[in-house]
């Protein structure tokens, strides 16, 4: 069955359904006073790492993972250096897209990506995946480093989706990340690290 013939069937069953309206009061959100050691105690508390740094010395966190082989794209809000950090420990550096899937898939230890927002109540972060973006930076790598403004924190899930709703043009994919990927579903054993990154790493610049 072609992609259009089977959406149109999906389409035209979900029209028979009826329409729930869903009226969510604004103000349900909570305050957070000190969003920057909020978001790093959350972060934190759920198995991510929380580094600080000056914008121009952003790039330095890489010196961790000397030898890498690193995932990143040429989307606004990453910090200058990135190449030099990572020639510097002897890493090598491949851009999204032009690097293959298998190549990605075989070699890629690091992504590197931005993020639009950070989320102080949860410790999370929202990455868009519009060009010159993408999905495979903060997906299929085993480690996600995210590069985030610290005044780009705001203070609760309800302020993140105002944002959002402000957006004039939204992407493909915005994926609201909260700490490294996790699964309990088989056996209620906690796996950590099988459908995303097993490592989450966010620099807040200033």
């Amino acid at each position: 069955m072609e992609r259009a013939d089977f959406i149109g069937r999906v389409r035209d069953r979900l029209a028979a359904v009826p329409r729930v309206e869903a009226d969510v009061p604004t103000g349900w959100g909570v305050a957070v006073a000190n969003r920057g050691a909020r978001f790093e105690e959350e972060l934190t508390a759920i198995g991510g790492v929380v580094h600080r740094a000056p914008r121009a010395e952003a790039a330095s966190v890489l010196e961790r993972w000397p030898g890498r082989v690193f995932l990143t794209t040429r989307e606004e809000g990453l910090p200058p250096g990135i190449d030099d950090a990572v020639a510097g420990g002897g890493g090598e550096l491949l851009h999204w897209p032009d690097a293959t899937t298998d190549q990605i898939a075989a070699t890629v230890d690091v992504g590197l990506t931005s993020a639009l927002w950070g989320v102080a109540e949860t410790g999370s972060v929202l990455v868009s995946a519009a060009p010159p973006g993408g999905r495979a930076p903060s997906l299929v790598v085993p480690v996600h480093v995210v590069f985030l403004p610290e005044e780009r924190v705001l203070g609760t899930v309800e302020e993140v989706f105002d944002a959002i709703d402000r957006l004039d043009d939204l992407p493909s994919n915005l994926v609201l990340i909260t700490g490294p990927s996790k699964s309990a579903d088989i056996g209620m054993e906690l796996a950590v690290g099988v459908h995303g990154p097993g490592e989450v790493h966010v620099v807040l610049t200033s």
